[in-house]
């Protein structure tokens, strides 16, 4: 809401006539008005802040919202959930720094959409939340790590995850996300959820212990409780003894028409004790990450390669950051330099890792030839230039036309000739971007090498 006091009004009328009547810029007009405005508000005793209207402060919730979710994912993705449910939340803190601010985030149903649910947290809190949403589309996440439990004996028994898994129960009809993060098996919320539907239910985030037995799988089940032509985003994570057998992975995703993104933390799908591999195609997926967890079965990464199909995929992520040696990739690397490439629709591939040999880049280098953009971390930047650079492979990725690295620190010189080398042998790469690049872009050192760059090929240099 808007003060509107004497002197705005005033303010308001006179810029009106000004303009029409001077030739001085408009810029020029509105700097002496603001100055002016500026008095008012502190003879009037107004902040700034309290002037900002209600549409205008609305986006900034929103944002500042989304922003929080989205660190949270990162969290979440990384599997480091021990202190999510100890970050505060957003939306309450903006209802505590004024009665205006209050009134605004009240009457906003989607800021109260993300409810998160943990052992031993303040259940007036969850209904609180569930009671301002107003019937919106919830975002559900159930966190059950590093407890200390109430009952004696296994802990799917103590009160608050049986309380906690009838809330989830309850509201599964009108959840739009689920998460499912658990460190025992959860019998009663699986069992109850084959029971209902979850129509709504865009996307699903489950993460297994180690200790539940593929017949207990939440997603073990011939009659699956979501709707499989509106969920799009599917993320599983844990190890092969607690996931899903082949059988029923691959059942499941024929069933997801809409699914556009599948996340595999981990080792979530059983190939180990299991023969007959059923083929799978998912035609509308477009992005794939990958993210093998230490000392995972050398069958696991190259057996997802050959049974899924996925026609239209455009990006994937390989992050092998969590794997612990060579051994653990080489099955996948003998694979890609000796079979068919899995995926070639692939335009976009992320490589995560802490090292890549030679033998690994020539692989990956044959199996997505097509690709366009190629993101590396940055332990493998200065890799990946030296096997571009180098007088057998200057034909590598004969498509790629933009580099994104995931910071500033490499060695420059190897861009320079990476360059020089692609622009000479007609492959020119036409577009550099690094994170953290802003930081650095106007240091002395960064500015040379910037106008280095500029001499082999007209080519963009930005930051992500």
């Amino acid at each position: 809401m808007t003060i509107i006091t004497p002197e705005y009004v005033a303010m308001t009328q006179g810029l009106a006539r000004q303009l029409g009547k001077t030739k001085r810029p408009l810029c020029h007009i509105m700097d002496a008005q603001a100055l002016r405005l500026n008095q008012a508000l502190v003879t009037y005793g107004v902040s700034y802040i309290s002037s900002i209207p209600n549409e205008l402060l609305e986006m900034i919730f929103v944002e500042i919202v989304k922003g929080t979710t989205r660190a949270d994912e990162d969290y979440s993705s990384s599997c480091a959930l021990t202190s999510l449910r100890l970050r505060p939340r957003p939306e309450l803190l903006l209802t505590s720094v004024s009665q205006h601010w209050r009134a605004v985030a009240l009457g906003m149903p989607l800021l109260w959409t993300e409810i998160r649910l943990f052992l031993r947290q303040n259940v007036d809190l969850v209904n609180l939340y569930l009671t301002r949403s107003q019937g919106q589309l919830l975002d559900m996440r159930f966190t059950s790590i590093h407890c200390n439990f109430h009952s004696q004996g296994s802990p799917e028994f103590d009160p608050d995850y049986l309380r906690i898994s009838r809330i989830i129960l309850s509201h599964v009809h009108v959840c739009r996300r689920l998460e499912v993060h658990g460190a025992f098996p959860f019998p009663i919320l699986s069992d109850g959820i084959k029971r209902i539907k979850a129509p709504m239910l865009e996307e699903l985030v489950v993460h297994y212990p180690l200790n539940i037995p593929n017949s207990r799988h939440l997603l073990f089940t011939e009659d699956l409780f979501l709707s499989a032509d509106r969920l799009t985003v599917l993320t599983l994570n844990g190890l092969w003894v607690s996931g899903l057998s082949p059988e029923n992975f691959s059942n499941l995703l024929s069933h997801l028409t809409s699914l556009i993104q599948l996340t595999l933390i981990g080792e979530p799908v059983d190939y180990v004790r299991s023969r007959d591999i059923p083929v799978v195609e998912i035609p509308l997926l477009q992005t794939m990450v990958l993210k093998p967890g230490p000392n995972i079965s050398r069958t696991y990464l190259p057996t997802v390669f050959r049974t899924i199909r996925a026609p239209t995929l455009r990006e994937l992520v390989l992050d092998f950051h969590t794997a612990t040696t060579t051994r653990d990739l080489q099955s996948l690397m003998d694979k890609l330099k000796r079979g068919a490439p899995p995926f070639p629709s692939v335009r976009l591939l992320t490589l995560c890792s802490r090292s890549m040999a030679y033998d690994g880049w020539y692989a990956l280098a044959r199996a997505f030839s097509g690709i366009t953009t190629l993101s590396a971390s940055k332990c493998i930047v200065n890799q990946l230039m030296g096997f571009l650079s180098c007088a057998g492979r200057r034909d590598a990725f004969p498509n790629l036309r933009t580099l994104l690295f995931d910071d500033v620190q490499f060695e420059w010189s190897l861009l320079l000739q990476l360059l020089q080398i692609r622009e000479a042998a007609g492959m020119p790469v036409r577009e550099v971007r690094m994170r953290n690049f802003k930081k650095h872009a106007q240091s002395e050192l960064v500015g040379k090498l910037v106008a280095s760059l500029a001499k082999y090929a007209p080519i963009v240099i930005g930051w992500t």
